[in-house]
Order: structure tokens, then sequence, then C-alpha cells
């Protein structure tokens, strides 16, 4: 199977890409791709304990409990975090990746460097994903009903609908305390029904 490798060299930012896939299970980000099992990476309490600590993340959601979260932050090379979207099945199935390289070293605070550096990663995704459709644009983060959490975003729609992503958060602080969230560069790639399940716009 071919691979699409996305290496974030953290002191230059240059980005390297060894080979070019149609899918988006072709997408591999530090190691792990789309439609691998979860249980790769844990073992099955860990993962059911994960879920349950981060449900209260998508209570928001119309079926909050169609696909569990669980984080992956040992043993990474290229990132400080991997957040994976994984089916409620018995294989816990990945079907959507956030890959997070935090604000600590996207320049803590700082969302107008982050948007910079999000603008880096369009350069790479726009070769790549050249036939796809592009859009960007920022949102309110439904998750803060205040409407003072922001999320920014470029987004490569794949022709079945799934997508690959480069995302900047801006959290309202009070909220990003509470809850200890992490800021900073985010790349991801998902299924058109993690997508459709979070209630992604274009």
């Amino acid at each position: 199977m071919k691979r699409l490798i996305l290496y974030f060299y953290l002191i230059f930012f240059s980005i390297s890409v060894h080979a070019i896939g149609e899918d988006i299970s072709d997408f591999e980000i530090d190691g792990i791709s789309v439609g691998a099992s979860a249980l790769k990476y844990f073992n099955k309490k860990e993962i059911l304990k994960q879920i349950d600590e981060n449900a209260y993340m998508y209570d928001y959601l119309r079926e909050p409990k169609k696909f569990g979260h669980v984080v992956l932050r040992d043993g990474l090379k290229e990132y400080s975090f991997v957040q994976m979207f994984v089916s409620l099945n018995n294989e816990y199935t990945i079907e959507g990746i956030n890959a997070n390289i935090n604000e600590d070293i996207v320049s803590k605070n700082d969302l107008q460097n982050c948007l910079k550096q999000m603008k880096e990663v369009e350069k790479v995704f726009s070769q790549i994903f050249n036939k796809y459709e592009k859009y960007e644009g920022d949102a309110n983060h439904p998750i803060d009903p205040s409407g003072r959490s922001k999320f920014h975003y470029i987004k490569f729609l794949f022709k079945n609908g799934d997508n690959a992503q480069a995302q900047c958060y801006d959290f309202e602080e009070e909220l990003k305390k509470k809850n200890n969230w992490a800021e900073g560069l985010t790349v991801t790639v998902r299924k058109k029904d993690v997508s459709n399940w979070l209630g992604e716009r274009k």
C-alpha cells in the first residue's frame, strides 16, 4: 500500500512528501493511518477509559456516542499528541486523526503565527491534493456556546467526502484552562462520516 507521509521538522518547519495516495487511508501521520485499529496503540481497557473521559466534549452533538475519542502521546516523532476518532465496534477502527503541534512549539498564545504556519501546510496540501476542492474559513467552535472560541481551517475535500485539513484553534481562555485544552496547529485527516458527525461545514 502506498503511504503519504507528512513530516514536520519543528525547528525549520519544512515538509517532506514521500508518496502520494488517492485515498484518505493512504495518508499516514506519525505512522498512524485512517482504517487501522486503535488496538495497535492501546489495549481495550484504555480505549474504553479514554472514550468515557472524553465523551463530555461531544454532548452538543445529535449523536454524541457515534464515535469515541482517544489520545496518543507516547512514541510520537513529529507531533505533540495525536487524537483519534474511533468507531465503537470491536476493532475500534480509526476513522479520523487530529495531529497537534502545540502552542509551546507554535509560539504560545500567538494565533497569527499559527495561521502563518497553517498557510505553509496549505502550500504542500495544494500540491498533493490539487485535483480536489479547497475550502477555507473560520467559525465559532460549537463546544463553546458563548461564541468566544474560534477555529480557522483550510480543507481539501475528496470526491467521496473524506478530507484533509490544517486548523488553528483559539479557545476562550477560561474554557481552555478549565478543560486543559491545547491550542496550536493541527493537521487532520477524516472520513466523511466523522466530519458529518461533527457537523462540519465546507
